[in-house]
């Protein structure tokens, strides 16, 4: 699907969610960053994994301490696992996800995590 507005994303969650059977990250590229986007739970997280991690760091929301993690897949079909403590509420994941891939900038509406590898 091809992604060029911020109406299409919407777009393009709204179908991924409304096929969605269990906890999985959707992707976008933007700003030099895939940006994923967990979906069909009823919390969620951003993140965001820079295409030269030698050069920029990682991001992902912070939602406050949580207990245990979440398994989740990403893309439908490889399995990954995060800890509860970077899930969000969706409305506030969905706008900072937006956000990014309309200006490459991290909405201070979230709490941000960033990391290297």
């Amino acid at each position: 699907m091809d992604i060029a507005s911020v109406d299409d994303l919407n777009r393009f969650i709204d179908h991924a969610e409304a096929k969605c059977e269990r906890p999985a990250a959707i992707s976008v590229e933007a700003h030099g960053y895939r940006a994923d986007l967990l979906i069909g739970h009823d919390k969620s997280f951003v993140h965001l994994t820079p295409e030269a991690p030698e050069h920029q760091p990682y991001h992902v929301t912070v939602g406050g301490v949580g207990e245990g993690g979440l398994n989740y897949w990403l893309h439908s079909w490889h399995h990954s696992w995060i800890e509860c403590r970077h899930l969000i509420p969706k409305h506030l994941a969905r706008e900072a996800f937006c956000e990014f891939f309309r200006s490459g900038e991290l909405t201070p509406l979230v709490q941000w995590e960033q990391y290297t590898a």
